[in-house]
């Protein structure tokens, strides 16, 4: 069966926060989760709106080491010591404006492989790019599938894309929908929804389409089961 995975970007106060709560709400009403990509220092409404939706069952991953601005070139050729240093720095980012995340997805979808291990080691070990959710510690765990932007011209035909794929079994486990809240609207996005739930996609958060995973464990030994947790 089909995975369904729904994520927004952009996320600000004004107008994108009113758009993607208004996009939460039509999604609660198809039982379909959302997976929120935030930067580690959003404005204060939107730390709070993402926590909140993380308590409803939704996933938060981090989008990029600075902001959800970053340009997406530098994930694609970090070296591993780099990817440590960012990382650090957009961990204490986060946890100190009380934001507990599940993973990673960086601007532009691409990360180097030096960014999958400080992943990894990081106990960070979710991934969204371009090929599907990952582990990056476990290779074999996790789904594929593309990344589609309902509106684009370039996301049109996505079902014939799939299908014309060299490996049409893995790519159709899941299809991942994506929206930025700052941006088009929300409709095209939400017909892509229903189109794939009367295909008999079956809706899934990131953290769920590669099942929980232990609580992230700090340098100094500690465990806060709501920062930096997966199964809180």
């Amino acid at each position: 069966m089909q995975r369904l995975l729904v994520s927004v970007t952009g996320l600000a106060p004004g107008a994108p926060l009113a758009a993607a709560v208004a996009l939460c709400d039509a999604l609660d009403a198809r039982r379909v989760p959302l997976t929120l990509l935030v930067g580690p220092r959003p404005h204060p409404e939107v730390a709070t709106f993402a926590a909140a939706r993380r308590r409803a069952g939704d996933a938060v991953l981090l989008h990029g080491f600075r902001s959800v601005h970053d340009d997406a070139r530098p994930y694609r050729r970090l070296p591993v010591l780099e990817a440590r240093l960012r990382l650090a720095g957009a961990a204490r980012s986060a946890e100190a404006l009380g934001l507990p995340v599940d993973g990673f997805a960086a601007p532009g979808w691409t990360v180097s492989a030096g960014t999958r291990v400080a992943l990894a080691e990081a106990g960070l070990d979710l991934l969204v790019d371009d090929t599907g959710v990952h582990r990056p510690g476990l290779p074999t765990a996790g789904l594929a599938g593309p990344v589609v932007e309902p509106g684009r011209p370039a996301a049109a035909g996505w079902r014939s894309r799939l299908a014309r794929t060299r490996r049409p079994a893995v790519a159709a486990e899941l299809l991942h929908l994506t929206v930025d809240a700052g941006g088009r609207t929300a409709q095209p996005l939400l017909d892509a929804v229903d189109a794939a739930l009367a295909d008999g996609a079956l809706p899934v958060s990131a953290v769920d389409a590669v099942g929980r995973r232990r609580t992230r464990r700090p340098a100094d030994g500690s465990v806060d089961p709501e920062l930096w947790s997966t199964t809180a």
